[in-house]
């Protein structure tokens, strides 16, 4: 029996409420020429026996005894797989029909490109809360992913399997949250990306993720973190202290600015961060220069219970440094500002 085209991995653990769902988003695809390869961590619910009760050929699985943890579940994924191409998907998440069809025409189509992602949507209780559109253009996802890993949403990402192997990437199983990101990041270094202008996964919002369990942990989470934004910010060749890399963060994650000194400190260390890409020239300067313009907004929606004080420091710095405001974004900005709003989100009651 030839070999898969395409190895779609699933790493689960205690998933029995939702693998059922997960397994037929991916049985159910309009390409069928794949092997799902579901690693089961060790789970001590009845994930194993809802696996067990397919009898679909193109499934195989690997049962772990002892739970090792979700990276090392994709390293094991990445050495046991058959396929020309690996497509990863959450024990818990939905993929769209088409998903695979269109992700694996993409690189058939594009053989310089290593890998492809498409966008997400996440959703809870059946009710979709917000999308993740992420760039087509792969000079603006390799800059991007200095600061975002949303650049490639690592459960949306097809990779070229030998080019995988042939730079020896692998996933940090040291890091308990932000392996993805890290892998991601590492790939990005050999690989050249692009993402699929379409809603082809649906992830779920679910209360015992990894990430939950992290988000009120703001400092553990930094602690963990600041090893990639460390590897990140030496692509431009800096030895960030502790300081910096908590500017870093602060800029990165949602949580809201307590103080109008910290958004001003974070506006400046932006604004090294591009004094040092126009030196190195690491990035394309225009395209980092729209980057850098993206996380300053992003920024400021964190420090619009500032007030107008904000938007007046948004709006100087930005014309100071010839970045381009999108009107709608300025218009964004204006209401929250005027409003003193002080959640990352911004909803209308």
């Amino acid at each position: 029996m030839s070999n898969p085209i395409l190895t779609v991995a699933m790493p689960t653990y205690n998933a029995e409420k939702h693998i059922g769902e997960a397994i037929n988003s991916v049985l159910n695809q309009t390409f069928e020429d794949f092997e799902l390869l579901i690693i089961n961590d060790g789970s001590l619910d009845h994930t194993l026996e809802i696996i067990s009760s397919y009898t679909d050929p193109r499934i195989r699985l690997i049962d772990l005894e002892k739970n090792k943890g979700i990276a090392h579940c994709r390293n094991l994924a990445l050495q046991e797989a058959r396929g020309e191409f690996i497509a990863w998907t959450d024990s818990d998440d939905l993929n769209e029909p088409t998903r695979f069809e269109k992700q694996i025409y993409f690189l058939q189509h594009n053989p310089d490109f290593g890998g492809c992602g498409t966008w997400l949507s996440r959703f809870k209780d059946s009710k979709t809360h917000y999308v993740t559109k992420a760039y087509s253009n792969p000079e603006k996802i390799r800059a991007a992913l200095l600061f975002k890993p949303a650049s490639i949403p690592n459960a949306t990402a097809m990779l070229r399997l030998a080019e995988i192997r042939k730079y020896g990437l692998r996933y940090n199983e040291s890091l308990k949250i932000s392996e993805d990101y890290d892998f991601i990041f590492n790939c990005s270094r050999h690989l050249k990306f692009s993402n699929i202008q379409e809603i082809l996964y649906r992830y779920r919002d679910s209360e015992t993720s990894i990430m939950k369990t992290f988000e009120d942990e703001e400092e553990q989470t930094f602690n963990i973190l600041k090893t990639v934004y460390k590897k990140a910010l030496a692509s431009l060749d800096i030895i960030a202290t502790e300081e910096q890399l908590r500017l870093h963060h602060d800029i990165c994650s949602s949580k809201i600015l307590s103080k109008f000194s910290e958004y001003e400190a974070c506006y400046y260390w932006l604004e090294s961060l591009k004094l040092k890409n126009d030196l190195k020239r690491e990035y394309n300067r225009k395209v980092f220069n729209h980057i850098i313009t993206e996380q300053f907004f992003f920024l400021s929606k964190k420090a619009s219970s500032f007030g107008l004080k904000t938007l007046w420091f948004f709006v100087r710095k930005s014309l100071k440094n010839k970045w381009i405001i999108n009107p709608k974004d300025y218009s964004k900005l204006a209401v929250r500002c005027a409003l003193k709003y002080d959640k990352f989100e911004f909803k209308l009651t």
